[in-house]
C-alpha cells in the first residue's frame, strides 16, 4: 500500500478487521500462576504447544508471546468458548509435559476469560502490547529479539531468509520428542526452527501486520502508546507493562500537571506519595518500579501498597 493515501490505507485495514473477527486477547493470569517455563527447552515446548492447540481448536493466531509464568495470544475465533477450550488443552498438555520432567505445576488458575477486541485500534494496541511484553520486563530484550513470540516477524527480517526444515520430514521418534505426544499429523507448511515449530507456521503475521497502515504506525505505537498499555496491564493482571523510562515520563507528566514542576525529585515527600498512588492504581506500577523512578523509601511504599512488593 506504499502509494495509497492515508484514507485508503485506513479503509483497507478496517475492511480486514471487519472480515476476520471476532478477535480476542488471551492472557493467562501470571500473577496467580507459578513459573511455567524455566529453561529454553520449556519455552521450545511452549512454542510447539501454542501451534498444536491453535490448530486443534481452530484458532487463528495473529500475535503471541510466551512469558515465564503466562502467555499472550491475539486470535480470532467465533466464540470465547473456543478460546477457553484452547487454554484447557494447553494446560492439560503442559501439565503432562512438566510432570514427565519431575515438575508438578499448579494450573488451577490458568484458565481465564478471553478479552473481546471490538475495534481496529484496540486490535492494534493489543498486538503491540503483546510484542512489548518480554521487552518491558527484560532490559536485554527488544520487541524483535525474543525467540518465543511473533514480534520478530512484524516489519522485520524476511521469513524466507530464516533457516528451517519441515516437520513432516522428521523421523517418527523426532516428532514424538518435539510434541511430547503420539505422532501428530500437522500441515505440510509447518516447519521447525530452533528445536520447535516456527512461529510463521501457525501465526498469521502477514494479516496481523496488515492491520497497521504501515511500519511507521506500528513503530509509533510500539514506542509511544505506553499510557494505553498501562491500562491494559491493570485489566489483564500483568505485573509490569511499561519500562522505567516510560513510567518516569508518565511521572514527569503528572508532576507537571499537578504541581507545575519539571521533575519528581523537586516535589515534597507528601506529593511523591500522591504521584505514587496515581502510578500504582492508574498505571499498575509496582513498588520496585515506583521506588526506582521516585527515589522513595521502600518501607514507605510497603506501608502504602503492602500487596504490591
Amino acid at each position: 500500500m506504499k502509494n495509497f493515501s492515508f484514507i485508503d490505507k485506513e479503509s483497507y485495514c478496517q475492511l480486514l478487521f471487519d472480515q476476520n473477527g471476532p478477535f480476542w486477547h488471551i492472557a493467562t493470569p501470571g500473577n496467580l500462576t507459578e513459573l511455567l517455563f524455566t529453561c529454553p527447552d520449556d519455552y521450545r515446548f511452549g512454542m510447539t504447544l501454542t501451534a498444536i492447540c491453535a490448530l486443534e481448536t481452530g484458532l487463528k493466531v495473529y500475535a503471541f508471546q510466551i512469558m515465564s509464568n503466562h502467555i499472550h495470544e491475539i486470535v480470532s475465533a467465533p466464540s470465547s468458548e473456543q478460546c477457553t477450550d484452547n487454554l484447557r488443552l494447553f494446560a492439560k498438555r503442559l501439565k503432562r509435559y512438566s510432570t514427565g520432567r519431575g515438575r508438578h505445576i499448579d494450573l488451577s488458575d490458568f484458565i481465564c476469560q478471553p478479552l473481546a477486541i471490538t475495534s481496529l485500534q484496540s486490535l492494534r494496541n493489543n498486538i503491540v502490547y503483546t510484542h512489548r511484553n518480554k521487552y518491558v520486563i527484560d532490559s536485554s530484550q527488544t520487541p524483535y529479539s525474543s525467540p518465543w513470540g511473533s514480534g520478530c516477524l512484524y516489519f522485520g527480517q524476511a521469513v524466507e531468509n530464516l533457516t528451517h526444515h519441515k516437520y513432516n520430514e522428521l523421523a517418527y521418534r523426532e516428532k514424538r520428542l518435539l510434541t511430547n505426544s503420539r505422532c501428530l499429523s500437522l500441515p505440510d507448511n509447518y516447519t521447525i526452527r530452533n528445536g520447535c515449530i516456527s512461529p510463521e507456521s501457525f501465526c498469521d503475521w502477514k494479516n496481523g501486520q496488515a492491520f497497521f497502515r504501515d511500519a511507521h504506525q506500528y513503530f509509533n505505537l510500539l514506542s509511544k502508546n505506553y499510557e494505553a498499555y498501562a491500562e491494559f496491564s491493570a485489566l489483564l493482571g500483568d505485573s509490569e507493562c511499561v519500562t522505567d523510562e516510560e513510567m518516569f515520563a508518565l511521572a514527569c507528566k503528572l508532576v507537571k500537571k499537578e504541581y507545575n514542576c519539571d521533575s519528581p525529585s523537586k516535589i515534597s515527600n507528601n506529593a511523591k506519595k500522591e504521584i505514587a498512588r496515581n502510578l500504582h492504581f492508574n498505571y499498575h506500577a509496582g513498588n520496585n518500579q515506583i521506588r526506582r523512578i521516585l527515589a522513595m523509601d521502600p518501607k514507605v511504599l510497603e506501608e502504602m501498597f503492602p500487596m504490591a512488593k
